[in-house]
């Protein structure tokens, strides 16, 4: 009688993955964002300048950098 070889197989055990998006996405995301907001408000601002400008110059008319009175 013949014996059956032992075969000893050495199994690892199985690890599942679970996919997570990187954290360096979401930190470059929120950046963006943060710059994107920043320029928002600069543009905002120079436009609400220049109105609340326009309405000053209305207010106190110059004729070459001199100011007329009534």
């Amino acid at each position: 009688m013949k014996k059956k070889a032992l075969r000893r197989t050495h199994r690892r055990p199985t690890v599942k993955r679970h996919y997570r998006q990187p954290e360096n996405y979401l930190v470059a995301v929120r950046g963006w964002m943060l710059v994107v907001a920043f320029a928002l408000m600069l543009g905002i601002g120079a436009i609400v300048g220049n109105f609340i400008n326009q309405q000053l110059n209305l207010a106190t008319p110059t004729v070459a950098g001199a100011s007329i009175e009534r």
